[in-house]
């Protein structure tokens, strides 16, 4: 993901060695030990080019640390310094420390520490070395699944957890969630790309400079957490969960017709009445879904593009899961495009929000089964993988991300933009549990079931249109 701080922690000790010196200053043998911050465990840091240079004299002393993440400085005349310090590794090298694959190639950290006194009598202080922020915000669990239809929640019981996996907080304020609406057909057509995928460069009213298919995407739904910047503090290592729906789905509930709806087996489904936000869009429409119910105490999404009339996953898995930020553009003033598939501009036509694929923070893809694959959704350089849920849809299943690495209590998740190796499926979806250690391959295969199916009557017939709110047709 995107890199932005990574804190190397620069703690100095020296030994004064006393020796015959004509100036009457003793010179010092000054040894420094190079770790990483507290949040990466306090490794040491090797290989970390270290220059001091005497202010006076403007003499230079170099070293660089060793594995143990030390150097030594023999013979260093006592005086002020300025001290510098420069570490470079390579993208596999900072995921092989952080478990953090970032967007460069290369990642350079840099410190410096002006007049520092160096003389057998005085003690350094610690200094810090900074690249920018390493990790960003990632989808810890997508229960796009939902549960039983008779014994369960069907849908309504739906939600995602957003997951801090960097080194710093992250105010989640204006963060858009989205998802991405593509051909979710097999069959070939003229207005589709070699991946079967639809070919938006096609699209009536699609600027001819632009790369619509390779840079760009489309939406079938987007939301907005709100916030005026500062108001929803995300720390490293903490999650947010954004519910469709934020009651106890396992215990009775009265909708929005004043009925009484009890699930048949509470285990299918899950509590989400403590969620940090959720989807309510009840009052966009004058006939809110009988589900839709707003629960006062938690924060509502803005909605910006709706599918259905609620914020409606897939169940069956064909989806693309997408974050992203804009200050160049409201959501609600995004542009839009009909389908490839649409060669004429009506009333009705549905016009589908386009984002440029450099605002993504995060993004999943996600398929029915293995066995039974539509066209990809996302580009390569977003999600080169994908991830399903074995049991199908409504079987109650979530996919969550792996851990890749602790550092004491902060856990940091498998995030290598490939779905397949970063994720796993929990058999019963439960926000905020802890990321499994591995992939449970054997049991993912085994819990597989002949439900799988590629459509849905109720699903496939929702249409995406944007919200009231947003003053648009």
């Amino acid at each position: 993901m995107i890199n932005r701080i990574l804190a190397v922690i620069i703690s100095f000790g020296f030994l004064a060695v006393a020796c015959d010196n004509p100036s009457g200053v003793d010179p010092v043998d000054l040894t420094l030990s190079v770790t990483f911050d507290e949040s990466y465990g306090n490794l040491p840091a090797a290989d970390v080019q270290v220059t001091m240079t005497n202010v006076t004299s403007q003499q230079a002393f170099n070293g660089s640390t060793d594995t143990e993440g030390q150097v030594l400085f023999e013979d260093l005349p006592s005086g002020n310094y300025d001290i510098q310090a420069l570490l470079t590794l390579d993208a596999g090298t900072v995921q092989s420390i952080t478990g953090v694959l970032p967007s460069t190639d290369e990642i350079t950290f840099n410190a410096s520490v002006a007049n520092v006194l160096i003389n057998p009598g005085t003690q350094v202080p610690a200094i810090e070395l900074v690249s920018g922020r390493l990790g960003d915000l990632v989808f810890k669990q997508i229960y796009f699944a939902g549960s039983d239809r008779v014994e369960g929640a069907l849908f309504r019981d739906q939600f995602l957890e957003i997951y801090n996996n960097s080194n710093e907080t992250i105010y989640v304020d204006g963060l858009y969630i989205m998802g991405v609406f593509g051909n979710a057909s097999t069959s070939r057509t003229e207005y589709v790309t070699e991946t079967g995928q639809f070919d938006w460069n096609q699209s009536i009213g699609m600027p001819t400079d632009i790369d619509a298919n390779a840079d760009y995407l489309h939406a079938k739904w987007i939301y907005q957490i709100p916030g005026t910047g500062e108001e929803y503090p995300l720390e490293p290592g903490e999650s947010i969960v954004v519910a469709q729906t934020a009651l106890n789905h396992q215990a009775p509930y009265t909708d929005n017709g004043g009925n009484t709806v009890t699930v048949g087996d509470p285990s299918l489904t899950v509590d989400l009445s403590d969620a940090d936000f959720e989807g309510y869009v009840g009052d966009q429409f004058p006939t809110p879904l009988a589900s839709d119910v707003d629960n006062p105490s938690v924060p509502n999404l803005r909605p910006i593009y709706i599918f259905g009339r609620d914020m409606i996953l897939d169940n069956l898995g064909r989806d693309g899961f997408v974050l992203f930020r804009s200050d160049e553009v409201d959501g609600a003033d995004l542009p839009a495009y009909p389908s490839p598939i649409s060669r004429e501009i009506r009333d009705n036509t549905r016009m589908y929000p386009q984002i440029p694929i450099e605002w993504v923070i995060d993004a999943v893809e996600t398929q029915p089964s293995p066995a039974n694959q539509i066209p990809r959704k996302l580009q390569n350089v977003l999600d080169a993988g994908y991830t399903y849920v074995p049991g199908g849809g409504y079987s109650s299943n979530s996919v969550i991300r792996l851990e890749a690495q602790r550092f004491g209590d902060r856990v940091v998740l498998k995030d290598t933009n490939n779905s397949t190796e970063d994720f796993t499926f929990l058999e019963r979806a439960a926000p905020r549990v802890d990321a499994p250690q591995s992939p449970n391959t054997t049991a993912r295969y085994l819990f597989r079931t002949n439900r799988v199916v590629l459509e849905d009557p109720f699903l496939d017939n929702l249409e995406s249109q944007w919200a009231r709110s947003t003053g648009r047709r």
